[in-house]
């Protein structure tokens, strides 16, 4: 019997390591995928943060927390009147900033109803949809957990000019979560992103402040018209 020749063999064992090479970069590529893109440091917002814990804490109201789109909000009080309103938002915030620091920004106030924003900024800073819809349901299970009894209105996640690029997961997350809040008794979500896009699903630039990322008076008038009366309602189901 004649065995196979020298260029057989050679060409079997190339073959051999290229499958090789070609499962080792699979399994590379493959753990990588599963490596958790790495959160922001909390530790960023210890400013905001000591001043917080530094006022007297407003209990048994509504808490807003949540980032930019939260903190910015002018006269949100007077835009509520007659509600007990605190806002604890802090911008740039991610959800998982919001996990870290709950005792300061939410559990101190000890609230009955709590309204969250969170997000965007998450999908920014190169978070998965999946991870930051983990992070945000993380959040919202915590605060029921802490506040039973308390109701919780998850507000949408917005879209905006200068992050156009981002809509589809944008929209993707705003699907989930409104998915995942439907089984919940506790918690309402509220679309409050819908009105910011024209015909095409693309930013109306006239909300928008002149960085094409936070709403001008104009957008916050639109998003309290269509957030006051879920508000009052629930409200009403805890005071």
């Amino acid at each position: 019997m004649i065995g196979p020749s020298g260029d057989v063999i050679k060409r079997l064992m190339n073959s051999v390591i290229l499958r090789s090479l070609l499962i080792l970069l699979l399994g590379v590529r493959f753990a990588l995928a599963l490596e958790p893109t790495p959160r922001p440091d909390p530790a960023r917002f210890a400013g905001e943060i000591a001043t917080f814990t530094k006022q007297e804490p407003e209990k048994g109201g509504i808490v807003f927390t949540g980032s930019s789109s939260i903190r910015l909000w002018p006269h949100l009080n007077k835009d509520f009147p007659g509600l007990p309103i605190v806002n604890r938002g802090f911008g740039g915030s991610l959800a998982n900033d919001l996990i870290v620091y709950f005792d300061t920004v939410v559990a101190r106030h000890e609230p009955k109803l709590v309204v969250a924003y969170a997000g965007g900024n998450d999908i920014e800073k190169k978070l998965t949809v999946q991870e930051t819809f983990d992070d945000c349901t993380h959040f919202l299970t915590l605060t029921h957990e802490r506040f039973p009894k308390a109701r919780v209105i998850l507000n949408s996640v917005k879209i905006a000019p200068k992050r156009v690029m981002q809509i589809p997961q944008v929209n993707e997350l705003n699907e989930r979560l409104q998915t995942w809040s439907a089984a919940k008794d506790w918690l309402r979500f509220l679309d409050s992103t819908s009105y910011l896009a024209d015909a095409q699903g693309l930013p109306i630039p006239n909300y928008f402040r002149a960085d094409n990322l936070h709403l001008n008076d104009s957008g916050y008038a639109k998003w309290q018209a269509i957030l006051d009366p879920v508000l009052r309602e629930e409200w009403d189901k805890v005071k």
